[in-house]
């Protein structure tokens, strides 16, 4: 069984596991984690609206979800959900590109994975600090590639 799962529930999209397991084995042996299983679910703003409902008691767009199901100390294993509509969305208010932000917001789930916080300003500083350090560490990845329309049959025309 493959250490990175990857579900592509959105259909315009289809994330690649290489690279993604790559960015994991990097960040965990960096971190010194050991792994166990991470799934990365696909998703649209709909599916991440009703899970932060649902978890969180907010009515809230959110373009990442994390869920830790390890036990402190043991290898890591958990879900993160993303929205790639709202990764899409902030990729043109932020200016820059999908494949950029795609990247920052699964280096950010990672390392909720991995323990780090975003709850209070020290640990947001400390949190973002170390996801640069990792974006800028990372060599250039085919993350995604986008699913392609098949041409109709000549009975469905």
């Amino acid at each position: 069984m493959p250490l990175v799962q990857i579900i592509n529930n959105y259909p315009p999209i289809i994330l690649l596991r290489p690279a993604i397991e790559r960015i994991t084995r990097l960040i965990a042996n960096r971190e010194k984690q050991r792994l166990n299983n991470i799934t990365i679910i696909a998703s649209d703003d709909a599916t991440l609206n009703d899970l932060k409902i649902k978890y969180f008691n907010e009515d809230a767009l959110t373009d990442t979800i994390s869920f830790n199901y390890n036990e402190p100390g043991q290898p890591i294993e958990g879900e993160i959900y993303l929205s790639l509509e709202r990764i899409s969305e902030n990729a043109n208010l932020y200016r820059v590109s999908f494949t950029q932000e795609l990247l920052t917001v699964i280096v950010h789930s990672l390392l909720h994975l991995f323990g780090y916080n975003d709850q209070n300003p020290r640990d947001k500083k400390q949190m973002f600090a170390l996801q640069n350090f990792y974006l800028q560490c990372l060599p250039p990845q085919q993350l995604y590639r986008r699913r392609h329309k098949t041409p109709p049959t000549s009975n469905e025309q």
